[in-house]
Order: structure tokens, then sequence, then C-alpha cells
């Protein structure tokens, strides 16, 4: 058991970058990154700091806004997009490393700060002259690369299946992709 969870780590530093990995001293090297293969990329914020999440009606509008605004400045080709209420799950595909560097942190920094020219961020006081805005994102990006068809399809129909989940098409499954009915199945790619 100990060899597949070895086994499995060094698949994820050798293919992930950022998110939760970061903690690990292993974690911390350059991110990985492909202009052949897609990329499975997280931004996941934190909720504690959020006054509206990420899906309502106000800004979802700015989020998706942002996203399409610089992926057509950095030349990335999102292929699929799914805001949820704390993350957002894209499937993307880079030309060159230096803009896929540029658009992570042009996106996370953009939304940022739109928060909080909103007013959407939480304030913390550390003492009553000072005030100093939370972070909006827990972690950094989380990017992957996927290696294959079949991990391909697995992030392709996952990410869909986020994109059900936060509009009520789906109920939302433990198992996630594994736990799906037939019928889910179908509502998973029907328009």
């Amino acid at each position: 058991m100990g060899h597949i969870n070895h086994q499995l780590i060094k698949y994820n530093l050798n293919h992930s970058h950022g998110g939760s990995l970061r903690q690990l001293r292993k974690g911390r090297q350059y991110r990985p990154l492909s202009t052949r293969k897609p990329h499975h990329v997280v931004f996941k914020a934190d909720k504690t700091a959020l006054k509206l999440n990420l899906r309502s009606p106000r800004t979802y509008k700015l989020v998706k806004r942002i996203i399409d605004r610089y992926a057509k400045r950095f030349f990335i080709k999102v292929e699929q997009c799914s805001v949820n209420f704390d993350h957002i799950h894209l499937n993307i595909r880079v030309p060159r490393r230096a803009m896929s560097h540029h658009f992570l942190r042009v996106v996370a920094g953009q939304i940022a700060q739109e928060y909080q020219k909103a007013n959407l961020v939480r304030e913390v006081t550390d003492t009553p002259s000072k005030k100093k805005f939370m972070k909006v994102w827990k972690f950094r990006p989380f990017t992957r690369v996927v290696h294959g068809w079949k991990a391909y399809l697995t992030v392709r129909n996952y990410i869909q299946l986020n994109e059900k989940e936060v509009t009520g098409v789906i109920p939302y499954q433990k198992e996630r992709l594994r736990g799906l009915s037939v019928y889910h199945w179908q509502q998973l790619w029907s328009s």
C-alpha cells in the first residue's frame, strides 16, 4: 500500500504542480507544462474570504470575462471551463511555457483585484487603524499535464460533471464519475 502511495505522489509531482502539493518539500519544483498536451487547471478560492461565491450571477460573468480576455491575450485555448462556488476548473492548451505562466498569474490576480474593487472580500482587522484584505485564493493554481486519451476523457468528463452539478442538472455524489447512473451519464453530455 505504501509503495502505491509513493508512486501516486511521484506521478503527481512529475506531472502536477500547485495547490496543496506546494506544502510538500518535493512539490516546490518548476511547474510541468507541455505545448502538445492539455492541462487541467484548478483555481481554489478561500470560502471564508469571499462575501459572494464565484458562481453568483454578479461574479460569474466577471470571472468568465477575465478568463476569456486573458486566454485571448496569451493565446491560451480554453477547451472547457467550469466556474463552481469556490473553485474554477479549466481544460486548456498552451502555446508556450511563458504564456501559460502569464495566464495563470494574471487571471488569479485580476479576479482577486476585481473582487477587492467590488468589495466582495471580507476584511480582517489586526488593529483598529490598519485593515488588510484576506487572500482570495487558498493555494496557488493547481495544474496537471494530462497524458493519454483515457486521462483526457476522465478530465473532460470530470469538468463537465462539475458544471452539471453546480447548475443542478445532476446531484452531487461522493463517488463522482464512478457512481453515475446511465441516466446521469446521458445528462452529462446533453445540452
